[in-house]
């Protein structure tokens, strides 16, 4: 029997989710190398992923370019407590040594962490970028490679450096307003085809008039991973010898038993 979510999510034996609770994907969506959530996040349709890890993100919304080595919401440590080191709030870094435990700080005294990040809809991020806690990065917004980036993205900005500041934007605001209400990511390319995409404003038109003819937003069912593995009473597989494989093995047997009994 086959699966039939494992269709809708290309890559997804390459995904490695840590934790009791699964990443909710809204179909499709693909995985070309590794990648590694470690909290449950909500994924947006028509967003692909090259490599990187998820530590901790509320939800990357649709049409996202996500490229290699992409860092999302990872660990933050205390600057004004005694130490910046874990030990102090997580007894589990050196559990194994009797010496390594401690009295540790509470889970809800930890006021140092910022919030899990949000991504927003049609966002890239470029290789190597690290978006920090507490970050809310704009629809069709663009984060350059290597980019740390500590506070909000606005919708479609541009931002680059280390820490990532806005270089430009990429229409006008009349334009990003009028992106911003429109919402175009609600309809699946499929829907959009024959848009004109290099002409942004005619683009914005013909959505626009689609909409008002009737074209109803894509809500596909959500898949969430890991997928399960295929149930175990699915048939076996038939193995077909090539042909005239079996009549050579019958002809090599025969004279292996010929051989023998001339030299007993």
């Amino acid at each position: 029997m086959f699966h039939a979510d494992h269709d809708l999510v290309p890559g997804h034996k390459r995904v490695k989710v840590i934790g009791p609770d699964p990443v909710q994907i809204e179909p499709p969506v693909t995985f070309s190398k590794g990648f590694q959530f470690s909290t449950p996040t909500r994924v947006g349709a028509f967003t692909y992923f090259y490599s990187g890890l998820v530590v901790a993100c509320e939800s990357i919304g649709r049409y996202c370019s996500i490229a290699g080595g992409v860092r999302i919401g990872q660990n933050e440590h205390p600057l004004n407590w005694l130490s910046t080191s874990s030990f102090q709030y997580n007894n589990d870094r050196f559990w194994f040594h009797p010496a390594g435990v401690s009295g540790r700080i509470p889970e809800e005294e930890c006021d140092f962490r910022g919030a899990p990040p949000t991504i927003g809809n049609d966002v890239w991020l470029g290789s190597d970028v690290t978006i920090q806690r507490g970050v809310t990065i704009g629809d069709g917004a663009a984060v350059a490679s290597s980019a740390v980036v500590t506070k909000d993205v606005p919708p479609y900005a541009v931002v680059g450096g280390v820490p990532a500041k806005v270089i430009r934007y990429r229409f006008d605001p009349d334009v990003i307003e009028e992106l911003l209400d429109l919402r175009w990511w609600r309809f699946s390319p499929a829907q959009l085809d024959g848009v004109p995409f290099n002409d942004v404003r005619a683009a914005i038109d013909e959505v626009r008039r689609r909409i008002d003819d009737g074209m109803a937003p894509y809500r596909p069912e959500p898949v969430n991973i890991p997928i399960p593995p295929d149930p175990p009473d699915a048939p076996p597989a038939t193995v077909t010898a090539a042909p005239g494989l079996i009549s050579r093995l019958r002809r090599r047997l025969k004279l292996r038993t010929r051989i023998r009994r001339f030299l007993a």
